[in-house]
């Protein structure tokens, strides 16, 4: 068996980015831009106000005060969207909006609330340095201005600013197309009441749901029986994806027939077990040049096999530079037993005590055991070379729930006494 990195840098390098297509703004959150961007023009075009009130020229207002008001004409009023139609000479003012354009002659703004008066007249109650709220042409972007480069996960912010580059399509990377196959007669759907030795298929949905996290297009090919005709059909059409998953039939025994069907496809196996628990016995290799992955059947191990291996190609494959799950140094707060000679991917709840975090088991680690994987933060990185894992040992983690480490509280500095009933 190879080791946890071997396996992965098989993977790695097995594994492109796709192509790109273009995407309407409205779809493209979370999608790797795939082109540089720059800015056609200043942004804004044009110097404006930051604040509703009077474009004055600043020389004439420096001595102003509440005691010693300036007086000045006001020859027009500038709403935002308005061009200025005056220029505003000696001893006059504007009248203007916030994000109106600064008429020619004033160089700054007085706010309204600092003024008295309104109408023909205003009285300026406190002096304005030149530029005093005023946005400044280009304050945003300037015409030129590289504003998103490649590779860059696009966000909610950056659809806006697609928008003020008047780019309503923009070139990123495919989303890898994941085709999800669950192997075994003992399994059922979610739609079915499990009887006897049966098994409700919950790998395939917790694949969904992480293939979707990680940017990827999931698609269920439904459940084949142990019957080498029927997973040979159903492998035959993944190969026509991205990337395909199948969970179970990987293993030795007598109806695990995955391996021999994947073999008749003539998949080009990169290695088949990993030197790690759960999910010794992953299969991995390329059918038609694609990515596959003969998950095992228990569904921790397939998830942890998704989460280490499958995850980090799909990233690549969708363009993304980050392809591993964020880590974080954490403290073993109990002993953890592990085999030797394996990787351990143990299965953790975080807890903050003092200047650590600490690292304690949720449960069961049974490789059958998917509660387990919900309760946890995290999956605690046991090297291969120790054994147990000791209390206080300092260890990485694999954050599974971001906000685990975050706190995620609504109030800013503190709750306040009313609220609306």
């Amino acid at each position: 068996m190879i080791s946890v990195d071997e396996a992965l840098a098989l993977v790695l390098d097995s594994v492109a980015p796709l192509g790109l297509e273009r995407v309407s703004i409205l779809n493209a959150r979370g999608r790797v831009l795939g082109e540089e961007l720059r800015s056609p023009r200043d942004i804004p075009g044009f110097d404006n106000s930051a604040m509703d009130g009077y474009a004055v020229r600043s020389a004439e207002v420096a001595a102003a005060a509440e005691n010693r008001p300036v007086r000045l004409a006001v020859i027009e009023t500038i709403a935002a969207g308005m061009m200025p139609a005056k220029t505003v000479g000696p001893g006059q003012a504007a009248r203007i909006m916030t994000g109106a354009p600064v008429p020619e002659g004033a160089d700054a703004i007085v706010p309204v609330e600092r003024t008295r008066g309104d109408g023909s007249a205003v009285e300026i109650l406190a002096a304005a340095e030149p530029a005093a709220f005023v946005r400044p042409r280009g304050e945003d972007l300037r015409r030129g201005e590289t504003v998103l480069s490649p590779g860059r996960i696009l966000t909610a912010a950056d659809l806006g600013t697609l928008a003020s580059l008047n780019r309503a399509m923009v070139y990123a990377y495919r989303r890898p197309r994941v085709a999800i196959i669950a192997t075994g007669d003992e399994l059922v759907d979610v739609d079915q009441v499990p009887t006897g030795s049966q098994v409700i298929n919950s790998s395939a949905y917790s694949l969904f749901g992480a293939i979707e996290a990680a940017g990827g297009e999931p698609v269920m090919l439904g459940i084949a029986p142990d019957d080498p005709a029927e997973i040979r059909a159903r492998l035959k059409q993944a190969a026509g994806f991205d990337m395909a998953l199948s969970t179970g039939g990987v293993s030795a025994g007598d109806f695990d027939h995955v391996k021999g069907m994947l073999d008749e496809l003539g998949m080009r196996e990169l290695f088949h077990g990993v030197a790690q628990r759960p999910g010794r016995p992953l299969k991995y290799g390329l059918v038609d040049g694609r990515p596959f992955f003969g998950l095992p059947g228990n569904p921790v191990s397939t998830m942890v096999c998704f989460f280490v291996y499958a995850r980090a190609a799909l990233r690549k494959m969708a363009g993304a530079s980050a392809l591993g799950l964020p880590r974080l140094q954490v403290r073993c707060a109990v002993d953890f037993p592990k085999p030797k000679n394996l990787t351990e991917f143990a299965r953790v709840k975080l807890e903050r005590e003092g200047e650590a975090w600490m690292a304690r088991p949720t449960g069961n680690q049974s490789s059958g055991a998917l509660s387990s994987l919900s309760k946890a933060d995290a999956l605690l990185i046991g090297p291969a070379g120790e054994n147990p894992l000791k209390a206080g040992s300092e260890l990485t983690a694999l954050l599974l729930d971001y906000g685990a480490v975050a706190d995620t509280g609504a109030f800013l500095e503190a709750r306040p006494r009313r609220h609306i009933d």
